[in-house]
C-alpha cells in the first residue's frame, strides 16, 4: 500500500493535470450548487446593498458568456506560454530538467484557476433562463444573482493569477533560481537523510539506500526485477517487517536510480521463502521509467553537473553558471562534510543495505564534471576553491584525502588541457594556496577557498 502511494503521488507531482482537473471538477460542482442556493434565498438580499443592482436575463448572459470566453482565451496562451518555457529549459539546460517544471505547483494552479473559471461560467449559464413555456409547463425567469457575482469574483482571482503568472515565467526559467532551487533540494535531502539515519530505530524510514553488495549469494532467494526501468524506492520498514516475520534477513543488491534489466537481481532473502513472501517483497520496491529524488540524492547532484556541462559546452560558454553549479554543489557537499559518517547497518541487521557517502557523491560529481572544468581557466580556479572549503570543514581524515585526490586530478586534467601558459601559472598558484590551506585546515574560516581577496 505505501508503495502504490508513493508511486501514485511521484506520478502526480510531475502530471500537470491534476491541479487544473481538481479546479475544474470543484468549479463544476459549485456552478450547480450556487444556484441552487440562489433559489434558496432569492434576490431579496440585494436591496439591503445599495451599489448592487440586479442582473437581468440578457445581462447575466452577456456577463457569464464574455467571461467564459476570455478566461478560455487566457488559458490558452498561459499553456503556450509554458510550452515555450518546457522546451527553452529542454534544450539549455538539460531534457532531465523538465520536471521541475511540470511540477511547478504555481504553473498548475494558474492553469487550473483560468479552466475552472470557465467550466463555473458555463455551468451557471446553462441555468439561466427566461419565462417561457416548455411541455405544457410554465418555467418562471431565473437569473441565479450570487452565482453571477461569483462569475465576476473568480474572474476578478483570474486577472490576479495571470499577473502573477507573468512575474513567475522569467523567474521559473531564470538559471540563477534555477540552480539554487536544485541545489536547495540537494541540501535538504543530505540533512534530512543524516538526520534520518541518527532515528533510523526509531523512525524506520529510509531516505537514502544504497546496495550492501552487488552479486547475490548462491543461498537463500533472489528477488529479480520484472520490468525494465529505474528502481525509484525501497520501502526499508516493509522488508525490516517480512524479514522479522520471517525470522531472516534481506541484503540489498541495487540502489534507488540504478536502472534494471529483466532478471536482474534486486535482493536476497535468507532462509529461502515462498511465493506469498516474494510478492509482499515485490510490493515493498518501486520501478519507473525515470529517475527522482525521493531515495536518489546523487539525482540531483547529477542535474547539477548536467547544468555545468551544457554551461562549458562550445555553443553555450557560460563559465558564470558553471560556478554558480560548483557553489550549491558546495553547498549540499558541506552538509556531508561537516558531520561524521553515518553509522552502516550491521551484518545482523535484518535488512542489510548502505548508503551514499560523501566520497561517493565527491567523487562522483567532480569526476563527471573534470573534463568540462579543466578546460576554463576561471572555473578551474573556482573549483579549486570550492575543494578546499570543503577540505576544511571536512569531519574526518579520509574525507580530507578524498578531496585532496580531486585537487590533483583536476589539477593534471587543466594542465594538461589550457593551452594558456599564464593560466598554467595561475593554476600552480591557486593549488599551491589550496595545498597550505588544506594543511593548515583547523586554522582557516569556513569558506576561505573561495573567499574573494581584499582589493
Amino acid at each position: 500500500m505505501h508503495t502504490l502511494i508513493f508511486r501514485n503521488l511521484a506520478e502526480l507531482r510531475q502530471n500537470y493535470w491534476f491541479w487544473p482537473s481538481l479546479l475544474t471538477a470543484v468549479a463544476f460542482f459549485l456552478g450547480l450548487g450556487l444556484p441552487f442556493v440562489d433559489t434558496l434565498v432569492g434576490a431579496a438580499w440585494m436591496a439591503a446593498l445599495p451599489f448592487v443592482e440586479p442582473t437581468g436575463v440578457d445581462g447575466a448572459r452577456a456577463i457569464l458568456t464574455t467571461l467564459a470566453g476570455a478566461t478560455l482565451g487566457v488559458a490558452g496562451v498561459a499553456f503556450s506560454i509554458t510550452i515555450v518555457a518546457v522546451n527553452f529549459a529542454s534544450s539549455n539546460y538539460g531534457p532531465r530538467l523538465i520536471g521541475n517544471f511540470m511540477g511547478d505547483r504555481i504553473n498548475q494552479v494558474v492553469l487550473g484557476v483560468l479552466v475552472s473559471t470557465f467550466v463555473y461560467c458555463i455551468t451557471v449559464l446553462s441555468t439561466v433562463h427566461a419565462q417561457n413555456e416548455i411541455q405544457d409547463t410554465q418555467v418562471a425567469t431565473f437569473v441565479p444573482q450570487l452565482s453571477v457575482m461569483f462569475a465576476m469574483v473568480l474572474t476578478l482571482v483570474s486577472v490576479g493569477a495571470l499577473i502573477g503568472y507573468i512575474h513567475h515565467i522569467p523567474e521559473s526559467i531564470n538559471i540563477m533560481n534555477l540552480v539554487a532551487r536544485i541545489g536547495e533540494k540537494l541540501r535538504a535531502a543530505i540533512v534530512k537523510t543524516l538526520d534520518e539515519e541518527a532515528q533510523r530505530q526509531r523512525e524506520r524510514v529510509a531516505v537514502d539506500v544504497s546496495a550492501w553488495r552487488t552479486t547475490p549469494r548462491p543461498s537463500g532467494t533472489t528477488v529479480r526485477a520484472e520490468v525494465c526501468g529505474y528502481l525509484q524506492q525501497i520501502d526499508i520498514a516493509a522488508l525490516e517487517g517480512i524479514a522479522s516475520r520471517a525470522e531472516g534477513h534481506i541484503e540489498i543488491h541495487r540502489s534507488p536510480g540504478d536502472f534494471l534489466t529483466l532478471g536482474e537481481p534486486i535482493l536476497t532473502l535468507w532462509p529461502e521463502q515462498d511465493e506469498a513472501v516474494i510478492g509482499e517483497v515485490r510490493a515493498a520496491l518501486t520501478q519507473g521509467s525515470n529517475r527522482t529524488e525521493f531515495q536518489d540524492v546523487l539525482f540531483l547532484s547529477d542535474q547539477l553537473v548536467e547544468v555545468l556541462a551544457r554551461a562549458l559546452s562550445p555553443g553555450v560558454n557560460d563559465p558564470n553558471t558553471a560556478k554558480l553549479c560548483l557553489d550549491w554543489l558546495r553547498s549540499g557537499l558541506s552538509a556531508f562534510a561537516e558531520r561524521e559518517p553515518w553509522q552502516p547497518v550491521g551484518p545482523d541487521s535484518r535488512v542489510r543495505y548502505t548508503r551514499v557517502t560523501f566520497v561517493e557523491m565527491l567523487e562522483r560529481s567532480f569526476g563527471d564534471m573534470r573534463q568540462y572544468v579543466a578546460t576554463d581557466r576561471s572555473v578551474s580556479l573556482h573549483a579549486l576553491g570550492v575543494l578546499t572549503d570543503l577540505a576544511i570543514i571536512a569531519a574526518t581524515r579520509p574525507m580530507v584525502d578524498a578531496v585532496e585526490g580531486e585537487i590533483d586530478r583536476l589539477a593534471r586534467a587543466a594542465e594538461a588541457m589550457l593551452p594558456d601558459p599564464v593560466a598554467k601559472a595561475e593554476l600552480a598558484a591557486a593549488l599551491k594556496a589550496a595545498r597550505e590551506k588544506i594543511a593548515t585546515r583547523h586554522t582557516q574560516p569556513i569558506g576561505a577557498g573561495t573567499a574573494r581577496a581584499p582589493a
